[in-house]
Parts: C-alpha cells; structure tokens; sequence
C-alpha cells in the first residue's frame, strides 16, 4: 500500500463521515499513516511514478501543512478536498513522463476549481471564474505544447527527451507558459492577483501556498533536463521573467489596502524568486534553494492565509483599516501573523531568511551579481509593505471599523505546528542540505 492510495481512499470514505471533528480525526491519522508510508520508502504503485531522497522529503512538509489546513477547516467539505489535492500532489510530485506529470497537473487543478466553487458570496464568485477561466486557457497552451512535441515523434510515457528539435521545444515552451499560469508568473500573473484575494482564505491558503510548491518542485525535476541542455539560451528567458516577476509583485504590494490583496502580491513575488533556480541550474546549490524557498514558502503563506480566514470569519474582503489593533484584542494571533510576514521578508533565524541566502548564493555562484543585488533589493522593498500590516497590527488603536473574529484553538493549533515549521527551517539548516548536497 502506498501513502496515494491512503490519501485516496481515505478521501472516499471521508464523504461518509458526518461531523467536523470526526473527519478532523480521521483526515488527520489518514495524513499520519501517508507520511509513514512515504518514510518507508512506498511510492506510487502505478507505471510512470517514482520518488527519490528530495521528493519524499518535499512531501513529508506537504502532509504537515496539510494537518495544519485540516485542524483549521471548519467544514468537512473542505477537509475531504485537502485530502483529494493531498492525493493529487502526491502523484504529481512523483511524476516520471511527462505524460503522468500532465495529468497529474490537471487532476490537481481540477480539483483545485472544486475547492473554490465551495461559494458563500459574489466576490468569491468572482475569484473562482477568474481561477477557472486561467486554468483553461492554461490547459489549452499544454495540450498545444504537447501536440507540437509529438509531432516529432516523442513519446509521452517517457521522460522529456533532451534532443527535441524546433517543434519539440517550442511544444515544451509553450507547455510551460501555460504552466507559468498556475505559478503566477508574470505576465501570467493577473488573475492570481484577483483570485487569491476573491476567494475564501483557507482556499486561497491550498492554493497559493501548496499547490504552488507542489507544481513548482515538480516543474523543475521534470523539465531541468530540458532547460540544462540549453542553458545558454533558456537561462536569460528564466532570469528575465524571474526578475520582472519579483519586482511587479513587490511594487504593486505596496499600494494595496486589503490584506488578501498585499498576500496575493506577496505571493507573485515569491513566484518569482522561486524561478531563480531555473536558471542557473548549473549552480550546485539551485537545487537546495528551491527546495528551501518552497518548504518556507508553504509553512509562512499556508499560516497567514489560514489565519486571515479566521481573524476575519471567512471574508475575502478585510482591509487594513478593519485589521488595526489586532495585538489588543488577539495577542497571539497578532504574533502569529507577525512572525510569519517577518519571515516572507526575510528576517534573520527563519525560514524566509535562509532560503533567500541560498537562492542568492546560487546566483552568485554563477557570477551573475547584478542579479543577487536585485533579488536583495526587492527583499528589502518588500519590508515596507510587510511593516505596514505590523504597524497597524500592534501600533493603531481598535478601529470602528474592526471585524475581527475570534480565533477557536484548533486553528491556533494549526498556526503553531505552521509557526514550528518556519523556527525550525530557519534553525537547522542542515536538514535540507542534508537532501541535496
């Protein structure tokens, strides 16, 4: 048995299952037994599926995040759809061919549309016509890019082949800008802006801080083959999307005035950094970097929309003016939010920190300073706007206008096991290096 057969089954039978803290147990102990199972060494029993040291390591953070999501869900619809997205990231994380890692890319984003159709009010309708309208013109570029692959006579149940000629990789450009979609690149960015803050919050929190990470490790151990044999050419495109990504999702940050808003940008931005190993993927630390950035980027971006969905009972709409005072009423949720978004900018002894200094040890190690100084540059101008939202958390007075809602202890619970998760990757370093180098 095999930690997606678990995650499947227990998907399944969790329809059968009424009451919220039943299925919180259930969904839980299913992820529990998963993350055993991948320890053990069980990968996917299905041809075109395997796993290594890193990827198992990767999915052992997905299942703890997703405890994390299941203890702060509060609808068992919800629970039984992280369990499905959980099965669905799996299989694509342990993609092979690149036949498998399609599917399991659109069986991760057609779930991901069920998720959000869960609707409660028109602008969350909003956010997930966006979503789906995104996700099908991103389908339709794969589905091309493949069409042009096997015009060449390339076989889809094999890895990507190293030696396509001019139809072959302009199919797999065009492959990955429809992938480019999902990750928030820019100028594929647009609808995430929207959708990220439209939707409900702990919708937003699978969506942007896991299926992100998920799509982005699985992009670059299926496609660097393809980009590393080619680097010469395919590296400026990576650099150039990457820098302009960063710096667009930073700027436009600063000007926003709602929470989800100033997340959703932060999250471009991040996209961003996180193409940075693409290209320069001769470095011998591109790797560990991008392992590094997405294991901090799903503890912090996972935890701050998780507990936005709670602070604000739900609404996609709160701003800063309803966030002011925050520390007054909720003390601990005010430092949860706030060590969270120190680390998103990159504050010394957390996780944001040490995967920023990987990525720009990596681009220095390629000689390419101009670029280190640019990354270091946005990080600090990413400061500002993550100092805004601590500004009116600890040093404003309770607003009249303040919603904010009463955090229960089970999604407490979750913003701990998400806050250890962030101290722990900003301490011990070694536990990733130990994976890659």
């Amino acid at each position: 048995m095999s930690a997606f057969v678990v995650l499947f089954a227990s998907a399944l039978f969790s329809f059968a299952i009424r009451g919220v803290l039943i299925q919180k147990a259930f969904a839980f102990s299913a992820l529990v037994v998963a993350g055993s199972l991948v320890i053990l060494g069980y990968t996917t029993p299905l041809s075109g599926f395997g796993s290594n040291t890193i990827i198992s390591f990767f999915e052992l953070i997905v299942f703890i995040v997703f405890g994390a999501v299941v203890l702060s869900e509060d609808e068992t619809i919800n629970i039984t759809q992280s369990l499905f997205i959980a099965s669905a990231s799996l299989l694509l994380l342990e993609s092979k061919t690149i036949l498998t890692f399609v599917i399991s890319f659109e069986a991760l984003s057609i779930i991901s549309f069920i998720l959000v159709s869960n609707i409660k009010n028109a602008t969350q309708a909003e956010g997930a016509l966006k979503m789906f309208i995104s996700g099908a013109i991103a389908t339709g570029l794969i589905v091309l890019g493949l069409s042009l692959y096997t015009i060449e006579g390339h076989s889809l149940n094999e890895a990507i082949s190293m030696k396509a000629g001019l139809f072959g990789t302009l199919g797999l450009w065009i492959i990955l800008v429809g992938l480019f979609y999902k990750l928030t690149i820019v100028p594929m960015h647009g609808w995430a802006a929207d959708s990220y803050a439209q939707v409900r919050p702990s919708h937003a929190a699978v969506l942007s801080g896991v299926a992100k990470t998920v799509v982005v490790i699985a992009l670059f151990y299926t496609f660097s083959p393809f980009i590393l044999e080619n680097l010469s050419f395919n590296s400026p495109i990576f650099l150039v999307l990457s820098v302009v990504t960063m710096t667009i999702g930073n700027v436009l940050a600063l000007f926003q005035k709602k929470i989800g808003r100033i997340l959703s940008y932060s999250s471009i931005a991040h996209a961003g950094y996180m193409l940075l190993p693409f290209a320069v993927l001769e470095s011998s630390f591109a790797s560990t970097g991008l392992l590094y950035m997405a294991i901090a980027y799903i503890f912090m971006q996972t935890a701050l929309f998780l507990l936005l969905d709670k602070l604000s009972n739900g609404n996609s709409d709160m701003t800063l003016e309803q966030f002011k005072g925050l520390a007054t009423k909720q003390k601990l949720s005010a430092l949860f939010f706030t060590v969270q978004l120190f680390s998103l900018a990159g504050i010394p002894l957390l996780g944001g920190f040490i995967s920023k200094a990987i990525l720009v040890y990596a681009v220095v190690d390629v000689n390419l300073t101009v670029v280190a100084l640019i990354v270091l540059l946005n990080s600090a101008l990413s400061v500002g706007y993550y100092a805004w939202i601590i500004k009116h958390i600890y040093f404003d007075g309770v607003s009249g206008e303040n919603k904010i809602t009463q955090v229960a202890i089970m999604p407490l619970l979750a913003q701990t096991i998400l806050l250890l998760g962030t101290l722990y990757f900003g301490i011990f370093a070694y536990s990733v290096f130990s994976v890659t180098i």
